[in-house]
């Protein structure tokens, strides 16, 4: 359990970046809805189908991931993307603008 823990923080650490704070309440839902998820699955199913009973074993367990659903909820803790402006400052020797080298 505790691996799988330490698994799935990771797995959010890596996905939000710098906006990762293990303190907070959301994070830690997440996390523990993915562990659970995980526990749920039974190692070598690769899917299953509830009507009419079908289920796809595969040769190992499928690997563990975030789903859509938790990317989806930590999506405000990842850093938005944003447009900065760069400006080279050009030497002024004597009010003459000087040529960089």
């Amino acid at each position: 359990m505790e691996a799988f823990i330490t698994d799935a923080s990771a797995l959010v650490a890596d996905y939000c970046g710098s906006g990762y704070r293990e303190d907070s309440p959301g994070i830690r839902a997440v996390i523990c809805a993915e562990v659970i998820r995980w526990l749920a699955v039974s190692p070598g199913i690769v899917s299953e189908k509830v009507g009419d009973v079908a289920v796809e074993f595969g040769s190992s367990a499928t690997t563990q991931s975030l789903s859509p659903a938790a990317r989806t909820s930590l999506k405000r803790y990842r850093r938005k993307l944003a447009t900065i402006s760069l400006q080279i400052d050009t030497p002024v020797w004597d009010g003459i603008a000087m040529e960089s080298p």
